[in-house]
Formats: structure tokens, C-alpha cells, sequence
């Protein structure tokens, strides 16, 4: 009997031909295990987004719900001529921001990956990422209070000086604070960002590289026909982490800009403008509404580039 069990269970089949079905052996104590992680997660994670949600259709002061709003809270937003002026001046730093910081990564990785003595590109790395663990609201002062200040002693007025431009108010003037907030960190290079694209560097193959030095392939035409096309998967992670951080970034408008100069918004953004209604106003039902906005442009920006750069890479794989 013992033998007849045994042979049913190695083969799954009785000893006339008939098939036995196994049962299942589930891990319920798996499960215990994973539900305080997964209850901590709905808390925090998932019923803040929806109570925002819900708050954004009524009229609140942060503390209860006052009375229902419908879609007057969006309706107000979107007419808000600050918000407009908000969404253009984050688009217009996020992609300048984007382009520029990524471009000074990306050669500064270059340079790193291809120095001839490995141990001076190893200190190298380390001294471009040391400054990452600095707060970054010690960088911000440093810019406002040495480089950027209106007065004719700051670095900036003294290095435009010496082309004979006149002393900017940089932060605190409408024309130049774009500009100053887009300057703010350079050179930009360095920190995770250049590690992840020295990383993504080092695993393209030596073969791959020793071919392309016998063809005659120059150092740029090598990183615009091989080294980017190799790294499509990083820099869609950082487009989608940019977009992100980009649009919900207020940290120099709430420390030194306070949004303006001037009452039309120059350097507002919509992470301020949401913080501006809740906190400076009690209104936290356009605050909410403001914020579901904000997602849903996220939301959408992110579905275009994940779709643009999928059919991308499907264009490029078919060519080949």
C-alpha cells in the first residue's frame, strides 16, 4: 500500500492510468507575514491620495469639511491666472534644468570611464559625489546669500561685470529669476546621477568599443550612435524622475522668492501655488484640487514618454 502511495504521488496517477489531482499547498503564513507591511501601505500610501480626492470637491479648512463644492474648486483653479503663469515657468525650468544637468553628467561620466589612470577616476567620483550629502538648503543659501546677491560684491555681478554689464538683481528682479533658478547649481555635475551613467558606461562591452576605434568611429559620433542608444533605460528613468521632482519642486520660491518678484507670479510654481492655498489662504479644497491637477499632468507626461520611447526603441529594433 505504502508503494502503491508513494508511485501515485511522484507520477500524479493512480495505478489504473486515472490522473489524481494534487492539492495545493498554500503559504498562509506568508501572507501574515506581509499584512502589517501592506496595511502600513494603504495607510500612507493610497487613503492620503484618495481623502485628498475627495477633499478637493468641498470647501476646507484643513481641519473638516465645510460644505460641498463640486467641481468649483477646479473651476477656480484653472481660471486662476497665477496657475498658468505657474505651469509655464515649471515647464520652462524643468526642461532647462533637465538638459542641462544631464549634459554635464553625461560628459563628466565620459571623461571618468575613459581617464587613462583608474585610481585618479575613482577619487574623481568621490570628490563629485561628497557635495550630495550637504543639505540642499545650505546650497540654496550659498546661492542666495554669495553668488546671487543683488548687490555688486556677489560672484555673479562681479563675473558679468568683466564684461561690462551692469549689476542684476538676479532672485529679486522679474527679468533675470527664471534665469537665476535655472543657474542655480552649476556646473551640475556630479551626485547619483553621474554614477548611474558611469554604471550604465562601464557595461557596454570592450569589444564593442576596441570595434568601433578600428572602424574610424570619432568620440562623439561613438556616444551619439552607440553610448545613448545603449542607455535609452536610464535616461527614461531619469525623464520620468525629472518630471516628477521638476513639477512638484519649490524649495528656492518658498526660502528666497517667496514666487515673485511682483505680484503676477515670476518664478511661481504649482507645488507653491498648492502650498500658498493651503497654508497661506485655509483653503485646502483648491489646494487638494491644484494637487489632483498636478497629478494628472504628471500622470500624462509620463504615459507620453514611456509610449514615445517604447515605440523608440521598437522602430530601432525592427530597423535592425
Amino acid at each position: 500500500m505504502n508503494v502503491i502511495k508513494a508511485e501515485t504521488a511522484r507520477s500524479g496517477k493512480a495505478p489504473g492510468g486515472t490522473k489524481v489531482r494534487r492539492r495545493k499547498k498554500y503559504q498562509y503564513y506568508a501572507y501574515i507575514w506581509l499584512l502589517p507591511a501592506i496595511v502600513l501601505m494603504l495607510m500612507f500610501c493610497y487613503v492620503p491620495p484618495v481623502m485628498s480626492l475627495v477633499t478637493s470637491f468641498y470647501d476646507s479648512n484643513g481641519v473638516q469639511l465645510q460644505g460641498f463644492a463640486g467641481l468649483e474648486n477646479y473651476r477656480y483653479v484653472l481660471s486662476d491666472r497665477i496657475f498658468w503663469i505657474s505651469l509655464k515657468n515649471v515647464f520652462i525650468i524643468t526642461i532647462s534644468t533637465f538638459l542641462l544637468s544631464h549634459l554635464a553628467n553625461l560628459i563628466l561620466a565620459e571623461l571618468l570611464v575613459n581617464l587613462r589612470f583608474k585610481r585618479l577616476s575613482a577619487f574623481y567620483r568621490i570628490m563629485f559625489v561628497i557635495p550630495i550629502v550637504v543639505p540642499g538648503i545650505v546650497g540654496l543659501m550659498i546661492w542666495q546669500k554669495i553668488i546671487f546677491m543683488p548687490s555688486e560684491q556677489s560672484i555673479a555681478n562681479l563675473i558679468v561685470g568683466l564684461f561690462g554689464i551692469e549689476p542684476q538683481g538676479w532672485y529679486f528682479s522679474e527679468n533675470t529669476v527664471l534665469l537665476s533658478i535655472i543657474l542655480t547649481g552649476f556646473p551640475w555635475g556630479g551626485g547619483t546621477t553621474m554614477l548611474i551613467y558611469i554604471a550604465s558606461l562601464q557595461g557596454i562591452s570592450a569589444e564593442m568599443i576596441e570595434a568601433t576605434k578600428l572602424d574610424g568611429v570619432g568620440p562623439l559620433r561613438r556616444i551619439v550612435y552607440f553610448h545613448l542608444p545603449m542607455m535609452v533605460g536610464q535616461i527614461k528613468y531619469f525623464v520620468i524622475t525629472s518630471i516628477i521632482s521638476g513639477m512638484q519642486n519649490f524649495n528656492l520660491q518658498l526660502i528666497v522668492t517667496g514666487g515673485g518678484p511682483g505680484v503676477d507670479g515670476a518664478s511661481m510654481v504649482p507645488g507653491y501655488l498648492i502650498y500658498n492655498y493651503a497654508f497661506n489662504k485655509s483653503d485646502y479644497g483648491r489646494a487638494n484640487a491644484l494637487g489632483i491637477i498636478l497629478f494628472l499632468i504628471i500622470m500624462a507626461l509620463t504615459v507620453i514618454n514611456n509610449v514615445f520611447i517604447k515605440n523608440k526603441n521598437s522602430e530601432e529594433e525592427d530597423g535592425a
